[in-house]
């Protein structure tokens, strides 16, 4: 299909905009919670899906994903594969040439989230889950010049720290969300 602006700003024309606080002033008042089975973790929330899913979409394009797979019918979205810029050292020269050239430097990590919305068990409730997937490249051969992508194990603390940030997206205190 062919994307026009004037087709974007009609689909967009009345969604509330990032940063609105229609939703959020809402949750805010609430509580919401985080729950636990194991290591697997998520937070209940006092909405319904159909008004968290933009806040959530908005979290994660906010902090620089691409939303991949989109399915508000079954409550799942998922983001592209993006690097893990955050193991790059930073040095002076790395810092420097990195003004100039964003993509001198890449890591040999990719990390991708799934988010996965549920009706709670409580009515007007909704259960967030995030799960982590990651890949590490690997070379083949001795020249490194030959690399595959191999499946990395899923980082539960990754998938905590996020949840986190997504209750401060959803206007809970920073202590509370510690």
């Amino acid at each position: 299909g062919t994307a026009t602006y004037s087709t974007y700003s009609s689909e967009r024309a009345g969604a509330p905009r990032s940063g609105s606080t229609e939703v959020l002033a809402a949750i805010s008042e609430s509580k919401v919670r985080v729950e636990r089975a194991g290591t697997q973790r998520w937070l209940v929330v006092p909405q319904t899906p159909e008004k968290l899913w933009l806040v959530v979409k908005e979290f994660w394009q906010e902090l620089g994903f691409l939303i991949k797979i989109e399915a508000p019918e079954t409550g799942v979205m998922e983001t592209d594969w993006a690097e893990n810029r955050a193991k790059i050292p930073q040095d002076f020269i790395r810092n420097l040439l990195g003004k100039v050239i964003e993509g001198m430097y890449s890591t040999s990590e990719r990390d991708k989230f799934r988010t996965r919305l549920e009706r709670g068990a409580d009515p007007g409730t909704t259960e967030i889950y995030i799960s982590h997937r990651g890949v590490a490249e690997v070379y083949t051969s001795q020249r490194q010049d030959y690399s595959v992508w191999q499946a990395r194990p899923t980082d539960p603390e990754l998938e905590a720290e996020f949840l986190r940030r997504l209750m401060l997206r959803l206007g809970v205190e920073e202590q509370q969300a510690k």
